[in-house]
């Protein structure tokens, strides 16, 4: 059974259709066209080698449909179930990305914010607070319950009366 996409309010919109996909589509060109940099600011104790390039190829897709799934499939998606299927896949790999991040820094850094990298504040600053948003949004915080209707009775599915 279908459950009506209700309003989203405006910061999950501009977090899940607008700032992500393009995050993610500049990881995706990272990966492909200049991985050294893309690995570094992850971890500076990494050197690339050409014979990987296979596996930023592999991540470069990953990141690619990442941005199509939420800027495409969320912005046609009018069903909540398959928001929140997107959402908390996304949230199971930033999750899996904040481990991978734990284990190159090490507890001894990762528990000591003072002693980051500036790389490693975006880079983790960039997967804990849209970790936190999609957590709140799996858990329909500041969600109308329902179909949001705007006042002339119109449902409001992305924010706008359609």
């Amino acid at each position: 059974m279908e459950q009506p996409l209700p309003c989203i309010p405006l910061p999950y919109r501009l977090l899940l259709l607008y700032i992500e996909p393009v995050f993610a589509l500049n990881g995706s060109i990272l990966c492909l066209f200049q991985p050294e940099l893309f690995l570094h600011a992850f971890s500076p104790k990494l050197k690339y080698s050409h014979d990987s390039q296979l596996v930023f190829d592999q991540l470069a897709a990953t990141y690619l449909l990442f941005a199509f799934n939420q800027a495409v499939v969320l912005r046609v998606a009018k069903d909540l179930r398959v928001w929140k299927a997107i959402v908390l896949g996304i949230l199971l790999c930033d999750t899996v990305h904040l481990w991978a991040g734990w284990k190159v820094m090490g507890t001894e850094v990762f528990v000591r914010p003072w002693l980051w990298r500036i790389e490693d504040w975006v880079a983790i600053s960039s997967l804990v607070i849209p970790m936190a948003m999609r957590a709140a949004f799996l858990r329909e915080v500041g969600i109308e319950k329902g179909e949001g209707k705007a006042a002339n009775g119109k449902v409001k599915a992305l924010g706008r009366d359609k």
